[in-house]
């Protein structure tokens, strides 16, 4: 039988990054120097080739940090382009881990189809003794070409563990562990002998996949995010208006609550036609739709991070949805 074809798109980040030496393992982007194209994926064609056949495909390499709309829609036809001229069966994403969770939601969205997408990265450069970024690469392909892998959406591999694109979040600054779930758990694990596991299948972002595919990425509305603290008043929330936003997302305190400062402001956001999404800024747990909540017009970001709800409040919009109700079920659902 023929191996799956697996297109390798790099878009940069730690995992082709070049430290100063092999013990450089945090100030190594400040030497602003990456692999050769075609190095990284060179430097381990001997494991690969009973894996899958590979090619890589050019893209800009920029840092996940300073990825922008335009970066995103150019990466969804480059996948696109793959897929619909039958190019790869399955392709693998290279991607700084800073914002490699919100690429992941947003193309789980905007992506149709069934065949399997996954982002990598890694924690330490390409330089550094004992980098993990060639075997998250390994691995990730791996993912990518299992039939196992077909229909779960955008999914998240990193040290040896599969993630999808609607829990996985980056929870540490340096460990190779770096990587999270929600309360589920990771979809399963690449194990020491290559055998892909699958440990459940995720339902809940299962009908969100493909849902926005015809939304135009260069144009999505401003919508920003606002964390709450102690003594917040309601000045970012104003200057956001001012600056043209259509949303908000309300990074609250505990399960979604502002101070009364920014309260004031967000009710000011409503009245102006601002679409608000009540979200918290604590890791885990759900922010519910409770009545305060709906009877000031706001939306319930239910377990979506802030950064997440806003990804999502952005394509709800771009599509033309904006009535409380119907956003509500959107965020319910996802």
């Amino acid at each position: 039988m023929s191996l799956p074809r697996i297109a390798v798109v790099t878009t940069g980040g730690t995992i082709d990054s070049v430290g100063t030496d092999r013990l450089d393992l945090a100030a190594y982007l400040d030497n602003a120097t990456r692999l050769a194209p075609g190095e990284l994926l060179s430097g381990i064609a001997p494991e690969l080739e009973g894996i899958a056949r590979v090619h890589e495909v050019p893209f800009r390499r920029v840092r996940a940090h300073a990825i922008t709309d335009d970066d995103l829609a150019d990466l969804v036809a480059t996948i696109r382009y793959q897929f619909e001229r039958d190019e790869a069966d399955g392709v693998v994403i290279t991607h700084g881990t800073n914002t490699l969770e919100e690429t992941a939601w947003l193309l789980h969205p905007v992506l149709p189809g069934d065949g399997p997408v996954v982002l990598t990265g890694a924690m330490r450069p390409a330089t550094a003794l004992s980098a993990d970024g060639p075997l998250n690469l390994v691995d990730a392909v791996r993912v990518a070409a299992s039939p196992a892998a077909r229909g779960l959406g955008v999914l998240v591999v990193l040290d040896n563990t599969i993630h999808g694109a609607r829990d996985a979040t980056k929870s540490d600054t340096m460990r190779v562990s770096a990587f999270r779930d929600g309360a589920s758990g990771p979809l399963g694990w690449v194990d020491g002998d290559g055998r892909v596991v699958i440990n459940h299948v995720p339902r809940r972002a299962a009908s969100l996949r493909g849902r926005f595919a015809a939304v135009d990425l260069r144009a999505l509305h401003r919508v920003d995010v606002v964390t709450s603290y102690q003594g917040a008043d309601g000045v970012l929330i104003d200057a956001a208006v001012a600056a043209g936003a259509r949303g908000i997302v309300s990074a609250g305190t505990g399960a979604g609550y502002p101070t009364p400062g920014e309260v004031e402001a967000l009710e000011r956001a409503t009245a102006a036609g601002v679409t608000v999404v009540q979200a918290s800024r604590v890791g885990a747990g759900r922010v519910p739709a409770v009545g305060s909540l709906i009877a000031r017009g706001w939306v319930a970001a239910g377990d979506l991070p802030p950064w997440k709800a806003r990804i999502l409040l952005r394509l709800a919009l771009a599509a033309g949805i904006t009535r409380r109700d119907e956003l509500q079920m959107l965020f319910d659902e996802a």
